[in-house]
């Protein structure tokens, strides 16, 4: 065991002393969480809803009327118009009350400033919504409070009173996408670099043999994925003010962990199959945005098509995300994930065995 420890410490070290490596594990993953979280925004809980710039081109009752309904919205209104750059407005037109009080067709106008409905937006869509079905209701039922008659039950998707966003949305997924690069690449690599200097054959003469060298590279691998863990974390608490949780963070590092020992398989697999180190890095690069991509480290999953979905499911990028939504994002109890660290162990098991099976200690 003694020997297993220095091997791994050893050669973790000799994967230090690649520049190539800070690039991968420090460089673009702080990059990522900043850029794909929003320029670094944490997630906070605002006490104030998103603005939305009224635009009240109509002087009579009605629109009077339903601005009142909006007040009583989650959302802050701003009525300087004015202002050049407008990130959401709502256009009420100047016939607005005449054509009510026809009961002929009103057209409300709400737009936004960019090309995408963000979280904002569609909060303020879904408050418009809201305030002027309240004054429909009022205003032909006389009813002050739609509740006075209707019954809604709703309830969360999980415990969070909001959608977790910026720092918080992203740090997990970009933790997974370099834990698949950084010991893909670096691990495979250097497995090939050790077999090919005659390393390998040598080491296997110790006691440990050829086990206990399959082991030093697995417990290599495992500790570049908790540096590339504790760096993308630290960066993202230190730099982005960015808050988890204790509990759920400690939760979300045996995830990773988990997952890590997949991957930690699977590249000293790559590492055993492969004969070159450029092969192994080649490769590496596109395994990995496979499976970031279809298991949704780059965009969410409930964005894509059903069958992407499932595509998603039969990968452990997709087990993992999906775990780490339910810890982070719903708050959900650590025992909702049981299934996950089953299904991504059983991932670890399968290339496990596949790298010892075909695990090469000689060049060939």
């Amino acid at each position: 065991m003694k020997g297993i420890l220095k091997f791994a410490f050893t050669e973790l070290k000799l994967i230090l002393r690649e520049r190539s490596f800070y690039f991968w594990a420090i460089v673009l993953p702080v990059a990522f969480v900043y850029i794909f979280s929003g320029l670094g925004n944490g997630n906070t809980v605002k006490s104030t809803g998103p603005e939305v710039l009224i635009v009240n081109r109509d002087t009579g009752s009605c629109s009077t009327a339903l601005i009142a309904h909006l007040r009583k919205e989650h959302v802050t209104l701003a009525f300087d118009t004015s202002r050049e750059k407008v990130q959401r407005e709502f256009i009420i037109p100047p016939d607005f009350t005449e054509k009510v009080r026809d009961k002929e067709k009103a057209t409300l106008q709400f737009r936004i400033g960019g090309a995408t409905l963000d979280e904002a937006a569609v909060q303020v869509k879904v408050s418009l919504y809201r305030a002027i079905y309240k004054y429909l209701i009022n205003k032909y039922t006389g009813i002050e409070d739609p509740r006075e008659v209707l019954t809604i039950h709703t309830t969360w998707a999980g415990r969070e009173s909001y959608i977790p966003s910026g720092v918080i949305h992203q740090m997990p997924a970009t933790i997974l996408t370099f834990l698949l690069f950084n010991l893909l690449i670096f691990g495979g690599t250097n497995l090939t670099k050790l077999r090919d200097r005659g390393m390998l054959k040598r080491f296997a003469t110790t006691p440990a043999g050829k086990k206990g060298l399959w082991a030093g590279l697995f417990l290599t691998n495992m500790l570049v994925a908790l540096l590339v863990i504790v760096i993308i974390m630290v960066s993202s608490i230190l730099l982005f003010s960015a808050s988890f949780g204790l509990v759920p963070l400690l939760y979300l590092i045996l995830l990773l962990l988990v997952f890590a020992t997949f991957v930690a398989s699977l590249s000293i697999y790559m590492g055993s199959v492969l004969k070159k180190p450029e092969a192994v890095t080649g490769v590496s690069v596109l395994v990995a945005n496979v499976l970031a991509a279809l298991g949704g480290t780059w965009w969410p999953v409930e964005i894509v098509p059903d069958f992407m979905k499932k595509i998603a499911m039969l990968l452990p990028t997709g087990w993992a995300m999906a775990a780490s939504d339910k810890l982070l994002f719903y708050k959900f109890p650590f025992s909702s994930i049981l299934l996950h660290l089953i299904v991504l162990t059983g991932f670890t098991l399968i290339f496990a065995f596949l790298s010892i099976r075909y695990f090469r200690i000689e060049k060939v």
